[in-house]
């Protein structure tokens, strides 16, 4: 009898220990899981971002270039009205 409890608390023992393990590992792979995910997020976050200040900075450009071309225009049709002169 005394052989048979003896067993029975090992097994109880044995069987908790690796629940503990399983637990344990399963909690890891919940936080890197969750870790990975809000890493994304803010990747996602962080390129938004960069996207905008690029979308801006291209429009910036566009309106220079405009401006420029129109400057240029102008310039051109005063050399022609100064040569005419």
């Amino acid at each position: 009898m005394t052989e048979l409890l003896v067993a029975s608390i090992a097994l109880i023992i044995f069987a908790f220990i690796i629940y503990s393990s399983y637990s344990a590992q399963n909690a890891k792979y919940a936080q890197r899981k969750k870790a990975f995910e809000l890493k994304e997020q803010h990747m996602e976050k962080t390129m938004e971002k960069i996207r905008s200040e690029i979308n801006l900075i291209e429009k910036e450009v566009a309106d220079t270039q405009e401006k420029i071309d129109e400057l240029d225009i102008d310039s051109v049709e005063d050399d022609v009205n100064s040569k005419d002169s």
